[in-house]
């Protein structure tokens, strides 16, 4: 095998590895949201929430750049543990200028909710179980939850979308406090 693709295979194997000891090690692997769901959890979304907005497991970045285009004079934060998503989405925002856009490596259980008014998730019910007990825990400013396939149980959603797809994939809308 020549040098390059040995050094192409070792990075993919750096790579897969990271990627699979960040899902080990929280229970949620860094899924891009895709298709029509941003579409969907933006029309969710006041027409201009109060305050920040905050991706919760932003994985690829894909869902908070979007949002961040959108609402461009709203701060909007991602958090994500794993490595190389969270690198992809810096070079992402940073490429695309986007001055209202952060990224930050850090487990969204930790991170500073001060002045967010809306959460995105799209996280596996482990990761809604965290989100809903981080509410209980230090609710601060946060009145908007949308959520990408998994629902806050034991919580009614103010709105249920459903996505024109193979499994009808909903995206719920909690209105909070």
């Amino acid at each position: 095998m020549e040098l390059a693709a040995l050094v192409v295979l070792g990075v993919v194997l750096v790579v897969a590895a990271s990627i699979l000891w960040s899902t080990l090690r929280t229970g949620m692997p860094p899924m891009p949201s895709i298709g029509r769901a941003p579409e969907a959890m933006l029309a969710m979304v006041p027409e201009s929430p109060a305050g920040a907005i905050a991706d919760m497991g932003s994985g690829w970045g894909t869902l908070a750049i979007r949002f961040a285009r959108r609402f461009p004079h709203k701060r909007v934060v991602g958090y994500e543990v794993s490595f190389f998503p969270w690198l992809v989405s810096v070079l992402l925002a940073r490429l695309m200028r986007l001055e209202n856009l952060r990224f930050y490596r850090r487990d969204f259980r930790e991170a500073d909710l001060e002045g967010v008014t809306v959460l995105l998730c799209y996280l596996m019910p482990g990761g809604m179980h965290a989100v809903q007990q981080r509410l209980v825990d230090d609710p601060g400013s946060v009145r908007w939850v949308i959520s990408h396939c998994f629902a806050l149980r034991g919580h009614e959603p103010e709105a249920v979308k459903e996505l024109p797809d193979l499994y009808a994939t909903p995206v719920y809308c909690y209105r909070y406090q």
